[in-house]
């Protein structure tokens, strides 16, 4: 009598997907938390770290219409520069800032990551992207902290550095309007100064003037100064290029795009990673675009 065949069941072992907790880890790889200064509010500000994950939009602002463009676009992790919770919140009122974005991405499902002055710090970070964008050489950083120095991943606050040729102060301001996409630079100093030496430091970096200073450099670039600096930065014979805040910073929004697509590269369906379209430097109406070529 002939055997009755059975077939042998088969498992298939399905990987889950990325979660928000993923995309957290890999950016605290990348530029750690814990390097973020006292003040800060860094982290996951808004969402669940289990919620799983297949499309991340990086930006540099939480805004409304980063959010709106997160939803269109089905990415349901939102990772970005500034915070959206900056100071502690005695209520969250749906009908002001900024609880009405932190409604708004709640009701959209976006989770959202902030990496702040951790990634102002961090080795490959905000600090370094400019230098690299400005070519400079022999690059050390402006300020670091003793406790983070030896760590392979920190850089420090702002960063000096040599240009490859010495050139003009408003040639450096031409550079920096070139590589930055940046609109309305401001110059502080005689356009026709030669100068070869250079601090760098994204964003606000008025609090960093009187380290500048002391290093003794030609020109500082950075974003955000105030007319009491610019006549402190005359008299000690430095000068200033001020490219704005959002020029100085939404350099950083590609390099994230990057690495967070190639780390996501390890489960059967790869991380689809975006740059958002949306943001545009507010002092600069529609001429402050920044322009950034999709892959996908």
């Amino acid at each position: 009598m002939g055997g009755v065949l059975k077939s042998t069941p088969h498992f298939f072992v399905v990987r889950p997907m990325y979660t928000v907790k993923d995309i957290y880890r890999w950016l605290d790889e990348y530029a750690p938390f814990r390097y973020a200064q006292s003040w800060d509010q860094c982290g996951l500000q808004v969402g669940d770290p289990q919620f799983p994950v297949e499309r991340v939009l990086v930006a540099l602002d939480p805004s409304s219409a980063v959010i709106a463009e997160a939803s269109e676009r089905n990415c349901r992790c939102l990772v970005t520069h500034h915070p959206l919770i900056f100071q502690p919140l005695r209520a969250v009122r749906l009908d002001v800032f900024p609880g009405s974005v932190i409604g708004r991405a709640i009701r959209s499902g976006i989770h959202l990551i902030a990496a702040h002055t951790n990634l102002d710090a961090a080795k490959l970070g905000t600090n370094h992207q400019l230098s690299e964008l400005l070519g400079l050489q022999n690059v050390q950083p402006l300020e670091s902290e003793d406790v983070w120095r030896e760590q392979e991943q920190y850089g420090g606050m702002g960063r000096t550095g040599v240009l490859p040729e010495s050139m003009t102060v408003q040639d450096v301001m031409l550079l920096c309007e070139r590589v930055l996409h940046a609109r309305g630079v401001r110059m502080v100093g005689s356009p026709d100064r030669q100068v070869r030496t250079v601090a760098v430091c994204t964003g606000s970096g008025g609090g960093m003037l009187q380290q500048v200073i002391d290093s003794g450099v030609d020109v500082f670039i950075t974003g955000d100064l105030k007319y009491h600096e610019a006549q402190r930065a005359l008299e000690a014979g430095l000068a200033l290029v001020d490219v704005g805040h959002f020029a100085s910073e939404r350099l950083i929004v590609e390099p994230l795009v990057n690495y967070l697509k190639a780390r996501g590269q390890s489960k059967r369906k790869p991380l689809q990673v975006f740059a958002a379209k949306c943001e545009r430097d507010p002092f600069a109406g529609h001429a402050g675009i920044w322009h950034y070529r999709e892959s996908n």
